[in-house]
């Protein structure tokens, strides 16, 4: 049991010092007004990044960051997991296609925030898959929407409430679990356990949703 406590001890040690060796050549570069990438913001979880807002008086929090895609019922369908401050935009072709693939003929339309939007992508991405696809100009907030167009924005909405729910009772706010694969499985479980909620709350207001599972 000693060497084994031992060994742990000398693996653990080895990894901090590995860490400790980078974080002293980011601090050399920063000196010398040099660019740092992948700069390291923790000792012991050396994989989270800084996620600043981009917004002035917002307050820059520190991890990994999560990519969520919900139907319009209210599931989590798909979620991603980054090592890295990827900008939001950079994800939307990725998550749209695997909703459509997902989905197929199902999967009608998508809205996203200002982060996402990305003119020709969006153009590309609707005519790929025929679907109609919102994401509000990034920069002039006078382009008024379609009635329709509009409606599935507000639809939208509704993502804000269940990430609220997610920070607030199923742990999506902070991961107790050690390392990038740690933080990918705590998202899944959290993710599980919020789609749980969801449908026994489906279950208690339409009891026959109970036959689909037993047959």
């Amino acid at each position: 049991m000693a060497e084994t406590i031992s060994n742990e001890n000398i693996k653990r040690y080895e990894k901090l010092k590995d860490v400790g060796v980078k974080i002293i050549k980011q601090t050399q570069k920063g000196l010398k007004d040099l660019k740092v990438r992948d700069r390291i913001v923790s000792c012991h979880e050396p994989h989270t990044k800084a996620l600043p807002k981009g917004k002035v008086g917002k307050i820059c929090k520190f991890g990994t960051k999560l990519s969520l895609s919900m139907s319009a019922n209210g599931y989590i369908t798909a979620h991603k997991l980054y090592d890295s401050n990827i900008a939001d935009v950079s994800t939307l072709k990725q998550a749209v296609i695997k909703h459509s693939k997902t989905f197929g003929k199902d999967f009608l339309g998508a809205a996203a925030d200002r982060a996402y939007y990305d003119e020709d992508l969006i153009k590309v991405l609707e005519k790929k898959l025929v679907i109609d696809l919102l994401v509000p100009h990034k920069k002039n907030r006078d382009i008024k929407m379609k009635p329709f167009m509009q409606d599935l924005y507000d639809r939208r909405a509704a993502t804000q409430a269940k990430i609220s729910e997610g920070k607030r009772t199923c742990g999506l706010n902070k991961s107790y679990y050690k390392g990038y694969n740690g933080d990918r499985m705590w998202a899944a479980l959290s993710i599980m356990a919020l789609n749980i909620r969801k449908l026994l709350r489906d279950i208690v207001k339409i009891p026959e949703l109970i036959l689909k599972f037993t047959g």
